[in-house]
């Protein structure tokens, strides 16, 4: 089989494509026949060398799809999605290979029409999104709710969770090109930056009050003007840093009116947790409440254009690395 293998991290990474031995079944584990996995922003920060936790040489990717090949827990040639969690292509290999053996917890059995590529961009994208609006947000019916990057394949899957959850979500999009996927991804209003002041806006279509809740996918300088965006004893949730690692904050703002910044991460997560959140999932997409957004899917031999595409923050969804033709 064929497999995709970081070699070397730092600033000139070294990925290539290897011939590999099709993994063994053992107990506890269930060996799949890869249809295709995600080309995200935590692999390619691994790849850069930003993640002391992982070692070269490793396979990335923490999601994707496939086909039960052999296991003892579930039947073969059923459509599975796989979460990887804060495992696999981290501390252990992932998913960017045509047959992956892992372990029974992280595979999630799905409706035999399910759609391969839809379900390899749900795992890791809509259970960061449920778990930061539910569990960390605590969002409530009826509440305003402002989601930068609102067209990448999280925003895209934040959105879609709020407008299930009965809140409004105003999405924040970098350029024009932005905003028809942002409002079919079901933005009630959307802020474009390269045009509009986000806090001016904001500020207009709430009537001066700001929203109740701002989830930020972006961070650097998105996430101070998100502090300012919010009203009295609102929150910000802060689920990625594509767009910098630090941040400027009004204090005064902040103390005067009891804001507050709230972290997520996915690997913080028990198994338990992503069993529940699945359940829930599973029900909004068989009843057409969500649906994730495939931006591009590109051949396995092509991962450096698939790469290039995530750095140039142009993808408008979930970018995939297409292993095996289901």
């Amino acid at each position: 089989m064929k497999a995709l293998v970081a070699k070397q991290f730092g600033t000139q990474p070294v990925l290539q494509i290897e011939d590999r031995s099709i993994p063994q079944v053992k107990p506890g584990f269930t060996l799949v026949k890869m249809h295709a996995a995600t080309v995200n922003p935590l692999s390619n920060q691994i790849r850069l060398g930003g993640v002391p936790a992982a070692r070269a040489p490793l396979i990335l990717s923490n999601d994707g799809s496939g086909i039960v090949v052999e296991s003892d827990q579930f039947k073969q040639d059923i459509p599975v999605a796989i979460y990887g969690g804060g495992a696999l292509g981290i501390t252990e290999d992932g998913l960017q290979q045509e047959y992956a053996l892992v372990e029974n917890k992280w595979v999630v059995e799905l409706p035999v029409d399910t759609d391969l590529n839809v379900a390899a961009a749900l795992p890791i994208n809509y259970v960061s999104a449920y778990q930061a609006i539910s569990r960390v947000g605590q969002l409530k019916k009826g509440k305003t709710v402002l989601i930068s990057g609102a067209t990448g394949s999280l925003g895209h899957a934040l959105i879609q969770l709020v407008n299930a959850l009965g809140a409004t979500p105003i999405g924040v999009v970098s350029t024009s090109r932005k905003i028809a996927n942002a409002l079919e991804s079901g933005a009630k209003h959307v802020v474009d930056l390269s045009s509009q002041d986000m806090i001016s806006t904001v500020m207009d279509l709430t009537e001066g009050q700001g929203v109740d809740l701002a989830f930020d996918t972006v961070a650097g300088q998105v996430l101070g003007q998100l502090m300012k965006c919010l009203k009295t004893r609102g929150a910000v949730v802060s689920i990625g840093f594509a767009g910098g690692f630090t941040s400027e904050i009004d204090i005064v703002d902040v103390v005067v009116y009891e804001k507050k910044l709230l972290g997520f991460d996915a690997h913080l997560e028990t198994d338990e947790d992503v069993e529940q959140v699945f359940e829930v999932l599973k029900v909004l997409l068989e009843n057409g409440k969500i649906k994730p957004r495939i931006d591009s899917v590109f051949p396995l031999e092509e991962y450096d254009e698939a790469y290039q595409h995530l750095i140039s923050r142009k993808a408008q969804g979930t970018i995939l690395l297409q292993l095996n033709i289901s």
